[in-house]
């Protein structure tokens, strides 16, 4: 065979092979693309296709606290004689770190340079001590940022402001938590009546703007109301922004506002002011609630508070208000409540053994009430009290120049045990009392009770492991105006308790390396 025809059956090889060579290729190009891939080559996030469940808890938090108490329009026009004014108000604070809280600051809002508070423990050496802080303050709000070793019960930050005046339009005493910052929050509020302003203030402490969305339900009609204003509201980072509910809900009874963001977490509080012509009626802040249930109850209360109820429930149901003692409850009046509807329940003047309001449903009830008493010439005061959120730890902080007196209750069917300790302004402990509550039973310590020597209690903490006592402080101011002005405010304890967060992780195959 010449060299030729050896050379040509070469390449005819060569053609056929990678032919064949080429079919193999694409067809196992196609057989990858089309079946799945291999297991080894997944990543695994779990074991099976079960979610894992997390519980996360933040180690700092920040909490809000309002500019002292103010009014709406303070516009400088026509008669002097006729001008509103804040008059002689004076405003104090508190703060208080408990427990593993290794860093706690307080500043000026919006500004973390100016102003600034350390909490500090006097006594190092002492382990029952408390980190401690306090200020005068003539303007604007203030930020709580706490850094703790751990979240564990026990450990947090309590803080609160109160202002009072015996001249110009706020007569009286008003007083308000620092409240944690979270992404909704829902108030229960009194009237919008003329001459009430309720202004929603709403603060964003993240470097990062948010909008917040509005809703209102009044005690007219069930249902969510048609507003007169804006139903949302941009926050500036870092800054705040206000809405007069009265102008956006006008002449209801009561309302039921939520707030909620959904960018960043937002604290809110509503400045309640109420006037008859130049005469004042009182003032006081209104805070966030908490959860609701179908059996609350109120604290602060005493003889010969006029008192009324405010329930807002998400279906209709009944429900029983009485008046908590020492001794039991007292029935006053029982309502039946719409769904999504505001009711507001008058309950009189408080008997002489009133220690608070209970509330009892069928189903969960949002419930509040207003405490009002009166002065000379027609001037009154009142205290917006929420219903008390029982918790395993919860504490509480008095400012300055107030008068306390500590209100305790059980809202369970059995007596209950709690252990409530007392701590100066420089966080040392005075007092560690062990309480014993009937069932559906209330009892008031007045703070010089708890105090020691010459070291007055303005710091408590409430260890209640059944978690049935709700309780807070019904604030007075010795003398105002000569005994001639009335003054009367409170402050809900704050849960010392973990926030926490589930996270949940479940296998998905198509996460590949």
């Amino acid at each position: 065979m010449s060299k030729e025809i050896v050379s040509k059956s070469r390449r005819v090889t060569s053609v056929v092979i990678g032919v064949i060579t080429m079919i193999v290729l694409i067809a196992l190009l196609a057989v990858l693309v089309v079946l799945p891939g291999s297991k080894q080559w997944v990543d695994a996030v779990a074991a099976t296709d079960d979610a894992i469940d997390q519980t996360v808890s933040p180690t700092q938090t920040e909490a809000y606290c309002p500019a002292p108490m103010g009014l709406a329009d303070t516009g400088s026009y026509g008669d002097s004689a006729f001008q509103a004014t804040t008059g002689n108000l004076s405003t104090q604070a508190r703060y208080a770190a408990f427990d593993s809280v290794y860093s706690a600051t307080v500043s000026a809002f919006g500004d973390d340079s100016a102003d600034n508070i350390t909490l500090k423990d006097a006594d190092p050496t002492d382990n029952d001590a408390v980190k401690t802080g306090a200020q005068s303050i003539d303007n604007g709000s203030r930020l709580l940022d706490t850094r703790m070793l751990q979240a564990a019960e026990g450990t947090g930050t309590v803080a609160s402001i109160a202002s009072w005046a015996d001249d110009g339009d706020l007569k009286g005493v008003s007083a308000s938590s620092c409240e944690t910052t979270a992404l909704s929050q829902s108030f229960l509020l009194s009237g919008t009546a003329t001459g009430t302003t309720q202004q929603l203030i709403i603060a964003n402490p993240s470097t990062k703007p948010t909008t917040v969305e509005i809703k209102i339900w009044g005690s007219k009609q069930s249902g969510e109301m048609a507003l007169s204003t804006q139903s949302s509201l941009a926050i500036p980072a870092s800054g705040e922004n206000a809405l007069d509910l009265a102008a956006a809900a006008p002449n209801q009874q009561g309302l039921y506002v939520t707030v909620s963001s959904k960018e960043t977490p937002i604290a809110a509080v509503v400045r309640t002011v109420s006037m008859n012509g130049l005469t004042s009626k009182g003032s006081d802040f209104a805070l966030p609630l908490h959860d609701a249930s179908n059996a609350s109850v109120a604290t602060s209360i005493a003889k010969g508070d006029a008192v009324d109820a405010y329930l807002y429930a998400a279906s209709a149901t009944g429900v029983t208000l009485s008046w908590i003692t020492e001794h039991g409850l007292v029935q006053a009046k029982d309502a039946t409540l719409q769904a999504n509807r505001v009711t507001v329940v008058d309950l009189g003047e408080a008997p002489e053994d009133a220690l608070g309001v209970m509330s009892t449903a069928e189903d969960d009830v949002a419930f509040s009430v207003k405490a009002s008493q009166s002065g000379d010439d027609d001037q009154a005061d009142f205290a917006l009290i929420n219903a008390a959120a029982p918790a395993s730890f919860t504490g509480l902080a008095i400012p300055d120049d107030v008068d306390a007196t500590v209100s305790l209750a059980n809202s369970s069917n059995q007596s209950r045990k709690a252990t409530l300790h007392a701590y100066d302004a420089d966080g040392k402990a005075t007092a560690s009392k062990e309480v014993e509550i009937d069932a559906n039973a209330a009892m008031t310590i007045d703070i010089k009770d708890l105090s020691k020597d010459n070291d007055q209690a303005v710091l408590l903490m409430l260890e209640d492991q059944s978690q049935q006592i709700g309780w807070g402080v019904r604030l007075t101011h010795a003398n105002l105006g000569d005994d001639k002005v009335a003054g009367l405010a409170s402050l809900g304890a704050t849960p010392l308790m973990p926030a926490t967060t589930h996270v949940w992780a479940r296998s998905n195959p198509s996460i590949v390396h």
